[in-house]
This record gives structure tokens, sequence and C-alpha cells, in this order.
């Protein structure tokens, strides 16, 4: 007589090739949180920008600031081991960001 477990056992062989399991991608506790907290510097610097209408030169301080930003959530995606969507850095942006909440990140 095969258990419940036996089943489960059997349909994760089927699925996975070689009957292993994928390998999960682990990243440094100590890396995510440096990109975590320099996400949230980050944000708080296009927030800042943002709110200050009497900044000199403010449009190039908020798209460098955005820039810095995408890359650090690229630098995300690749701790994650998320694939990085191949669409313009709004959409893209709004994808990785999601896709890093929904894995519960925080910044």
């Amino acid at each position: 007589m095969e258990s419940h477990f036996h089943d489960i056992t059997r349909a994760l062989r089927r699925r996975w090739p070689g009957g292993k399991a994928t390998p999960c991608v682990v990243a440094d506790p100590f890396e995510t949180l440096t990109v975590q907290l320099r996400l949230s510097r980050v944000v708080g610097e296009i927030h800042r920008l943002e709110c200050d209408q009497g900044r000199w030169a403010r449009a190039h301080h908020l798209a460098a600031a955005t820039r810095a930003y995408d890359d650090l959530l690229l630098d995300a995606a690749r701790l994650t081991g998320m694939p990085v969507p191949d669409a313009a850095p709004a959409i893209r942006r709004v994808m990785i960001e999601s896709a890093l909440r929904h894995d519960g990140w925080s910044w």
C-alpha cells in the first residue's frame, strides 16, 4: 500500500528532470540587506527631489536618482535569481518591484 507521501514524491520526480529538485538561489543575507538599505535611501532621495521645487538642476538630479534606483532593482533581481524582463525601464521597474515585494523584500 502506497502513502500520499509516495504519490507526492513520484509527482515531483516527474516534474523535475533526473528526479532532483532544482537548486534554490540563496543570496548572501548581508548583501540583500545592503541592497535594501541602498534602495530605501535612493527612494528617499527621489521623494525629496520630487518635493523640492527650488532645487537647481532638479530634473537632472531626479533622472540620475531614478537611474540609480533602476540599477539597484536590477541588482536585487539578480540576487534573487529573478529573470530580468525585457521591457521599457518604467514597465520593468514596476514588474521587478512587484516581484520583489511578493518575495518579501521591503525598502
